[in-house]
Parts: structure tokens; C-alpha cells; sequence
């Protein structure tokens, strides 16, 4: 570990949402500022129109989840993923591994989760624990994990940490969430865990595209239709007069369904595919109607104490999805917004949850969202200490 600058190799892929690759875009951009080189392996879905500021870039053959389900994995062509398949990804990993030189390994996810790769990564991880100098290995983890139901899964994940992995960055404020809160061996891997803070975009203003009272956001809009279709519904009695509302459906959502949309959208309400830059739109409205993946909730978050926006969580919480109902549910506890799960969502609580998110008081502790800018700096002395360690 003594090159002039630190290498690290950075492993990650979507299934369905495109958070995980956005969080990595950050990620990324941070590490080069703090002048680590970044090699890039990429496993997901090729995602329209983002880049990687990175050394290199390879990418393996794409997986990805058949639906909501996530019960059933596919592969590029959207074919029922093949054992075949998996071992020429994992060929094509290892044989990526053998040209890379990295001081650290930083895994997004796993072992707390990507059990559709775990044998590859398996592969990736002994192949690297027989390198001299070994490189580090971290695990890159968000504030709320999936829970698994599934005996001894817990302890596998564990076992898997103590075993291969020398540090677990955990992108979230610990003063309001923790990875105890979903995972329950957190503290048997106690000395690893490392809280980075949230990672958020750039917190630069911007001046928006457009002015609205009332935005409705889905993220990637892979899970958005009923809470587009509820607003819709709600939109239409214009329960808020002079108020102007956005849908924003995310680029995910059908071709179709979003002209229908279009079509059916009152003058008051406009039907966009996305936002550009969240955070400085909701810093001129009034209310924020969106799901609570890690991405949305971050950019809520960023703008509670600048604005006078309120928020409403309507978290995905059906086909046995539990990550974004524990954030808004954590969230909603200490006073950031109003949770209202999908399953209970419909026109009528809709205007109840609106009505009391416009009653909340700002919070007045503060947040840490520094995250991408903390994970480069603790990732770059952690190098360092090692490199010069006896």
C-alpha cells in the first residue's frame, strides 16, 4: 500500500430501484475530490444518462429482479436467471480482479443483502484474502436494511463480516438511525461498524425548473403507481385551492400509464417524468408527497431546515417490503414527516396526512449529511493507517 494515491475497487449493481446507483455516483465523485482512484465493477441494468468519474469501468453481465417480488431473478434479455450465466459473471469478475491493484475493496450491500451474486462475491473475496499485501475490504451499507425472516440468515451475514471484512460504513446519522434498528447482530460486529453520515446530492442551490405548491415524487418510479394514481384522484377535488401540484412519476414508470396521466391531469396539475435536483424544488413548496427510499428521504431531509416544506412518507410496504416502512416509520418518530404506509394509502388519508404534515415544527436538532464527503475522508485514512500499520 504504497503508492502515491490510494486505489479502491468499488463493487455495485440495481435490481429494480436506481437509488443504489445514484448513492455510488456520489460516492464516487466524493472519492475522487479527497484524490482516491476509483475502479469501477458495475453488476445492474444499465442505467440512461449517469457516469462514473472513475479510473475504469467494467461491467459484468446484468441482473436483474423479475418485479416487486424480488422472488425471481433475470438476466440481461429479462430470461430466467441460469447457473450458466452466473459462473460466466463470476469468470468475468475474477479475471477483472486479477488486472486491479486496489489498497480497498468497498462491496455495496453485501452480506446484508445481494444474495442473487453472493457465490461470485464468495469467489471475489477469497481470491482477494490470498493477495500479499491483502487489500482491505469494506462493506457499504444504507441506513435501513430488508429484513430477512429467513432463519440464521442473521448469523450468516455476521459471520461473513467477522470472517472477510475489516470495516462496515454505514451511510446514516446514528442519532436517528441506526443499524440496530434492522439489524439485531449489529452490535456483535460492533468494532467494525463505522457511521459515515447520510449521503445526499450536492446541497448547492439551484435555481428550479419550475414552481409548485404540492410535488409528488415517485424516485425511479418502479413502485409509483398507486401512490400516482391516489394523488391523481385527490388532485382533481383540488382540496388545497391556488395550489399547484407536480407528479413526478419517475422514468421507470410505463409509457402509457404516464400519458394517461398526462391526459387526465387537471390545469392545476402537471405530469413530469422526474425532477431534476429534488431538493432545490421543494425548497419553494409547501408540501412533498413521496415514497422513503434512501435517495428521496435524503432529499426531504436536506431541506427541512432551510424551508418551510412539509413531507408526507408513503412508503412501499406490500409483497413483503419492509426497508422504506422502518425509515418512514423512524422518520415520522422524531417529527421529520407524517408516515402513511401504501397499504393504507387512498384519497382520504392522503388529505388527513397532508393536513397534519402541514402542522409540523421544524426539528431542531441537526443533520448529518455529509456522508459521501465523511466515507471518502474515513476510507482515505483508513488506507493510510493500514499502509504505515507494523
Amino acid at each position: 500500500m504504497s503508492k502515491e494515491q490510494p486505489r479502491v475497487l468499488f463493487y455495485f449493481l440495481h435490481l429494480l430501484g436506481v437509488g443504489h446507483v445514484f448513492r455510488a455516483q456520489r460516492l464516487i465523485a466524493q472519492f475522487r475530490k479527497q484524490g482516491i482512484l476509483v475502479d469501477v465493477i458495475y453488476g445492474g441494468m444499465p442505467v440512461p444518462n449517469i457516469k462514473f468519474d472513475a479510473e475504469s469501468i467494467c461491467f459484468l453481465p446484468p441482473v436483474q429482479t423479475a418485479d416487486n417480488t424480488y422472488a425471481s431473478n433475470l438476466d440481461g434479455s429479462g430470461a430466467p436467471l441460469s447457473e450458466a450465466y452466473l459462473s460466466d459473471r463470476q469468470d468475468k469478475l475474477l479475471e477483472r480482479f486479477k488486472t486491479l491493484d486496489p489498497d480497498l475493496i468497498l462491496i455495496e450491500a453485501y452480506p446484508f443483502g445481494r444474495r442473487v451474486v453472493r457465490k461470485e462475491l464468495k469467489e471475489l473475496l477469497r481470491a482477494a484474502k490470498s493477495r500479499t499485501p491483502t487489500p482491505l475490504i469494506a462493506s457499504s451499507v444504507r441506513d435501513i436494511l430488508q429484513e430477512n425472516r429467513k432463519q440464521g440468515r442473521a448469523e450468516e451475514t455476521r459471520n461473513l463480516v467477522q470472517d472477510f471484512f475489516d470495516v462496515v460504513y454505514v451511510h446514516s446519522d446514528p442519532n436517528i438511525i441506526k443499524l440496530d434498528a434492522t439489524y439485531p447482530l449489529a452490535h456483535e460486529i460492533i468494532d467494525k461498524i463505522q457511521y459515515t453520515g447520510f449521503v445526499v446530492p450536492d446541497q448547492k442551490s439551484l435555481e428550479p425548473e419550475f414552481q409548485s405548491d404540492i410535488i409528488v415524487s415517485a424516485g425511479g418510479g418502479a413502485f409509483g403507481d398507486q401512490l400516482m394514481d391516489t394523488a391523481m384522484q385527490l388532485a382533481e377535488t383540488d382540496p388545497f385551492p391556488n395550489m399547484k401540484w407536480c407528479l413526478a412519476t419517475g422514468p421507470n414508470l410505463e409509457t402509457e400509464k404516464f400519458e394517461t396521466l398526462k391526459r387526465q391531469s387537471p390545469a392545476h396539475v402537471e405530469v413530469v417524468k422526474s425532477v431534476p435536483h429534488l431538493a432545490s424544488h421543494l425548497q419553494s413548496a409547501k408540501l412533498s408527497i413521496s415514497q422513503c427510499g434512501y435517495n428521496t428521504a435524503m432529499d426531504v431531509l436536506s431541506v427541512h431546515q432551510s424551508s418551510d416544506v412539509r413531507a408526507v412518507f408513503v412508503p412501499y410496504d406490500t409483497e413483503g417490503q419492509t426497508e422504506q416502512a422502518r425509515r418512514a416509520a423512524l422518520l415520522d418518530k422524531a417529527g421529520y414527516a407524517i408516515n402513511l404506509p401504501q397499504s393504507q394509502l387512498s384519497p382520504e388519508s392522503l388529505l388527513v396526512a397532508m393536513k397534519r404534515a402541514l402542522t409540523l415544527q421544524k426539528v431542531g436538532s441537526q443533520v448529518n449529511f455529509s456522508g459521501a464527503e465523511n466515507t471518502a475522508k474515513l476510507i482515505k485514512s483508513f488506507i493510510k493507517t493500514q499502509s504505515t500499520a507494523p
